[in-house]
């Protein structure tokens, strides 16, 4: 397997990797209970149904949509884009960190135990606080008629949050690292200071050149978010 160590401003990075997102969370497991096997499908057909949405919308198309609904999907398809790393982590043993060829392997793999360091605290911690929602929601909403939206939602986000703290578990204790510098990515850095469409060009060349169709919009998406972090400041 292959990530990416990607410059995402200043001195940050973010691992970033290409798959379907069904498939980074592989085969559902046989479980006892039918409420169980309910919960999972249903998490495997909202997972697709956003990660569509999403693509859709960094690939530039607009997005039309409105209502609680889409604001859930919209959630849940960066949730899809930020933990689909770690979820396919747990089938992995031996995996390559492609970086930046302006800092060392050392670096590279500092800031991957780093990050999976950090991933492992804090999704346990969300798996704790969503699954107590979830069962809270599921209990308060079987007396409402209708589609239990906001159940569904903390249903997924445990289930999510469940794969991710496993994963993150197994690439800091388990998983072969080896670092490889990648040039294209050192093109990163200086395409984030350039103006929003001459940027977006930019990252897609770049992109490109990795073959990894959709890097730009991975990047433009993250920077975008730490700028109005920063701002908000």
């Amino acid at each position: 397997m292959i990530v990416y160590l990607v410059p995402v401003g200043g001195s940050r990075y973010q691992l970033y990797v290409e798959m379907p997102a069904e498939e980074a969370i592989g085969e559902a497991p046989a479980v006892p209970s039918r409420w169980i096997a309910k919960q999972i499908q249903r998490f495997r057909s909202m997972l697709i149904e956003a990660e569509r949405a999403r693509l859709r919308r960094e690939s530039g198309e607009p997005d039309d949509g409105s209502g609680l609904w889409h604001a859930i999907m919209r959630r849940i398809a960066e949730a899809i884009a930020e933990q689909r790393l770690l979820w396919h982590l747990r089938h992995q043993t031996a995996v390559t960190v492609r970086h930046p060829d302006d800092m060392s392997g050392e670096d590279a793999l500092r800031e991957v135990r780093a990050e999976f360091t950090r991933d492992v605290s804090r999704h346990f911690r969300w798996l704790i606080i969503d699954g107590v929602i979830m069962i809270a929601t599921g209990i308060v909403f079987t007396l409402i008629p209708g589609p239990n939206i906001i159940a569904w939602y903390f249903t997924f986000r445990a289930i999510g949050h469940f794969l991710s703290w496993r994963g993150a578990r197994k690439g800091l204790r388990e998983v072969t690292w080896t670092a490889e510098a990648c040039q294209p990515l050192s093109s990163v850095r200086p395409a984030l200071r350039l103006h929003a469409l001459e940027r977006r060009d930019r990252l897609r060349e770049i992109g490109e050149s990795l073959d990894l169709k959709h890097l730009a919009g991975f990047v433009e998406r993250v920077f975008t978010e730490k700028r109005k972090q920063q701002a908000g400041a």
